[in-house]
Order: C-alpha cells, then sequence, then structure tokens
C-alpha cells in the first residue's frame, strides 16, 4: 500500500515580523480522506512542531524543526509520495527546501506540492526539478487519485487537477470539480499532530482568545466576493459552499470531548454568506447546551448581519467579530471590490457593543493609487465606527490578485508575476512612509478609546468578561507604547500640506 507524508515547511520571515506558526487545517483534512480510503498517511508539521526553534539566516529568521530534524523523519516514515503544502508565495523557498531534503534521500520518492502558492504559480514551482507535480486548488479528491494510481503502478500524467513539467513543457489536466457535498468529508485528522503541545502553547506569548485551550475550524469553502487583494479564489474558488449546521456542531461537540478545548476560532473566508445556516449553528449550540465560546478571526461580512442574528450569536457563546471594512473612503472601498454602507456598518457596530461583544475592524492602507486624503478617511471612520479595536494592515500584492496587475501596471513592482513583493512603494508614498501612518492610525485609534473606557465596561457579564477585558488591556498597552516609538520617526510632517 502506497504510504504518503503530508509536510507542513518550516518558515522564513523578516527578522521584525511578529507571526508565530500556527497550526494548520490543510494537511489534516486531506490526511483524513487519504485514511478514510484506506491509505497510511502521517503529518510532519515542521513549523508547528519545531515552533520554539529559531534560527537566524541573514536578515531572517526562520520558526520550526532543523533540516537535519526533517530528513530524519522522512528516512523513517519511508514514504512513497511526499506533498508539501505553499499556502503562500512568501514562503515558497521553504517548500523547495523541503522538495530538495527529500529527493536527496530518495529521488524515487514522488514529491506533490499544493496550496494556495502552487496554484497560482504552478509554472514558477515545477521549475524546480525536485518537484514531480502540482495540485490546483482543492486536494483532497486530487491527492487520493495520484495514490491510487501509485498503488496500481499506473502514470500519473492526465489526473484531474493537477499539473506537470514535461520535457520543459507545463502540462495541466483538466480542473478537477469542486466538491459538492463538504459534509461528506471527515473531520481533520488532528490526531496526527502533537495536539497537547498545540493547545498548551496556543495559550503562550501575545493572543486574544478569552479561554486557553483554543482551536481552529473551518465551516465553509469559497467567497463570492471580489476584493481585488485577495488570492483565496486560487485554491477554494468565488463559489461558497458551506456544511451543514448539524455537521459544524458535531465537530465542535467532538473537539470539547476529545481536547477539553473551550474556544473555537471559524477561520472561513466567508462564513456568514447564509444568515439562515449561521442561525442554525447557534440554535444547535444553544439546544446542545454547549459550553463553547467563539470567534472569527477572519473576518466576517458586516453588511450580512443583523440585529436578531447577533443577538443569537451572543448567546450561543460568540464574543468577538472581526468585521473586513477596509478602507473609510468610497472610492477606494468601491476600488477594490467592497460595497456596504458606512451608516448601516456603524448601527450595526454600535448593536453589537450593545449585547457585549466584542468588535474589531479590519483595514488596509497603501493601495497602488491611493493618496493622503483617503487615508486619512479611513483612519477617521475606524476612530467614529465604535469599534472596540482596530487593525490597520499596509498594501501588498500578492500573486494571482488583480491587486498584483495594478501594482504591475503602475510600475510599482516587475511584471512577473511568479515573486512576491513586500515593501512595495505606491504612487503617493514610500513603504517606510506607509509604516509610519499604519503606526500613527493605531495609535490615533487607541488614544480616542482610551478617552471612553466606559465602552469597555458593556461587555462585561460576568467574571470571565472582566478577566478578558483585562487581558486585552495588557496587551494593547503594549502595543501602543510601541507604535509611539515609531511615530517618534516624524510622522506628523507626513499629514502637513
Amino acid at each position: 500500500m502506497t504510504k504518503i507524508l503530508l509536510i507542513n515547511p518550516y518558515i522564513t520571515v523578516a527578522k521584525d515580523d511578529p507571526g508565530r506558526p500556527a497550526p494548520m487545517l490543510s494537511l489534516p483534512y486531506l490526511a483524513a480522506y487519504l485514511e478514510k480510503n484506506g491509505f497510511k498517511v502521517n503529518i510532519l508539521d515542521a513549523a508547528g512542531q519545531g515552533w520554539a526553534n529559531i534560527e537566524t539566516i541573514g536578515d531572517k529568521k526562520r520558526y520550526g524543526l532543523t533540516g537535519s530534524e526533517i530528513s530524519s523523519f522522512i528516512k523513517t516514515e519511508d514514504p512513497d509520495i511526499v506533498g508539501i503544502t505553499a499556502p503562500s508565495t512568501s514562503h515558497a523557498a521553504d517548500v523547495h527546501d523541503i522538495a530538495m531534503l527529500t529527493k536527496v534521500i530518495s529521488t524515487g520518492i514522488k514529491v506533490v506540492v499544493g496550496g494556495a502558492h502552487a496554484s497560482s504559480n504552478p509554472e514558477k514551482v515545477l521549475l524546480d526539478r525536485n518537484v514531480d507535480m502540482v495540485v490546483i486548488g482543492e486536494g483532497e479528491e486530487t491527492l487520493l487519485d495520484i495514490a491510487r494510481r501509485h498503488d496500481k503502478g499506473e502514470p500519473l500524467e492526465g489526473i484531474a487537477g493537477t499539473v506537470v513539467m514535461k520535457d520543459g513543457q507545463l502540462v495541466a489536466a483538466i480542473p478537477r470539480p469542486y466538491i459538492e457535498n463538504l459534509d461528506s468529508l471527515p473531520f481533520p485528522s488532528r490526531h496526527l499532530l502533537p495536539m497537547e503541545s498545540f493547545l498548551h502553547r496556543s495559550s503562550e506569548g501575545i493572543n486574544y482568545a478569552m479561554r486557553k485551550r483554543f482551536i481552529s475550524m473551518i465551516t465553509s469553502r469559497g467567497c463570492p466576493g471580489e476584493c481585488i487583494y485577495c488570492a483565496v479564489k486560487t485554491v477554494w474558488g468565488r463559489r461558497w459552499r458551506a456544511r451543514s449546521a448539524a455537521n459544524v456542531v458535531d465537530e465542535i461537540e467532538e473537539l470539547i470531548k476529545k481536547y477539553n478545548v473551550g474556544e473555537i476560532h471559524f477561520l472561513d473566508d466567508s462564513m456568514s454568506v447564509s444568515k439562515e445556516r449561521l442561525s442554525e449553528i447557534c440554535d444547535e449550540i444553544i439546544r446542545r447546551k454547549l459550553n463553547i465560546k467563539w470567534t472569527t478571526p477572519n473576518g466576517i461580512a458586516i453588511w450580512l448581519m443583523d440585529k436578531p442574528l447577533l443577538r443569537k450569536m451572543k448567546k450561543a457563546g460568540c464574543y468577538r467579530l472581526t468585521f473586513g471594512l477596509e478602507s473609510g473612503n468610497k472610492e477606494t472601498l468601491s476600488f477594490i471590490g467592497k460595497r456596504y454602507d458606512y451608516a448601516d456598518a456603524k448601527e450595526l457596530i454600535n448593536y453589537a457593543n450593545r449585547v457585549g461583544l466584542w468588535t474589531i475592524g479590519t483595514f488596509i492602507i497603501g493601495f497602488p493609487y491611493e493618496k493622503k486624503e483617503s487615508i486619512e478617511n479611513t483612519i477617521s471612520f475606524a476612530i467614529d465606527s465604535g469599534l472596540s479595536f482596530a487593525v490597520f494592515y499596509i498594501a501588498n500584492p500578492f500573486p494571482g490578485t488583480r491587486m498584483y496587475e495594478y501594482y504591475v501596471e503602475a510600475d510599482l513592482i516587475p511584471k512577473d508575476a511568479s515573486i512576491i513583493v513586500r515593501g512595495v512603494d505606491t504612487k503617493e508614498f514610500s513603504h517606510s512612509d506607509l509604516v509610519r501612518l499604519q503606526s500613527e492610525a493605531f495609535s490615533r485609534f487607541m488614544r480616542s478609546r482610551l478617552r471612553r473606557p466606559w465602552g469597555f465596561l458593556l461587555k462585561i457579564r460576568n467574571l470571565e468578561d472582566l478577566s478578558y477585558m483585562f487581558k486585552l488591556g495588557r496587551q494593547f498597552a503594549k502595543m501602543l507604547l510601541n507604535s509611539q516609538e515609531i511615530e517618534k520617526e516624524g510622522i506628523a510632517s507626513l499629514w502637513k500640506d
């Protein structure tokens, strides 16, 4: 029987990058599907399992198991197929490192790469001779077909949803249809990960969870939105597909019983497309009397919310909502492909606050043609919105997105869709200017909230709420002090005409 090893590579980031590896769901989903169909599979989460190991490499740092540790694991497993996830172009070099380590052990191992980066840049990935095949889009059925053909000794060319390099030419098979019935998928094979280690360290460092033992879930795939900066479509597509409410809550109940989790983070890209389904999930949690808290850190569409639904979500354990608001300037909002009414958004935000929900808004500044006035509109809207907290990101062009094409057209980045560029200047600002603007936006927002602290008191319904408020206060105080240090570089001058 064909043996499959799925690997999440170590990750290499800039020295000042605050991110830390987090448990992923893509490989456990693939593993569960393979196990369901009788294949022997294991997972090596090199980033997550080696999270405490930080190696300095030039001007960067690397989190995860060392190359020798990864090689040793591969040798012990002796797999026939190694599947490597490439969720981000920014970490593509790490993926190719793992492919090389695999082929050094045995050229006979088939190396298959999937994920957003591979789906949007198959040619770039396959230029590496250590990679045999790229999987485009959803991987469950495609990887199963690869395993079955390998098991029978059949050629791997022509499998739907795959791309190979043959005689220097890219050869793409027909696209793989998306899985329609997501309830047919088994729950992720979390048993192949060191879950107790993950759950223990999840509460360490800076995190915004209310409870110590929290875990991630996905209840739907795809997003019908047309945001120009989003690369989600490369894997999940634009059409939204969802699990049933009962299936979702079955998994929540299993996680409570098996891992004693107290909190769920729903990582859907668009969980609220169906308000009816979201309401049914809440009803099911309430009916089963599950003691669970939950939140939506990837964001939820505020234009799909209403007041009765917000009340029910709160009753079902939701305590914090993140809204992807992105811009406070109408022209910029239209440019990036978002549509919502500012007045309606403020009304729903303030209502959510009144029922005891913490509200966070995400905003993006520094689009290729964005001017100072637009950024000021965004900061002002964030301050006036009623949000508990706001997070400001700097726009970044990811390959496979329309925004990348805009940056190319504006001659702001090279015309090479196979690379990712960070620290990009715009037509109006240098990247260093945008970093200072980002810091000022956060500082102004937090100072506005510190002047009105009674708004936070509305969240307190019990001792758990009170403890959470103090936790957030400590963490945001640290962030505010850091942003004030950046401001000393002269941010105020940027706003003088």
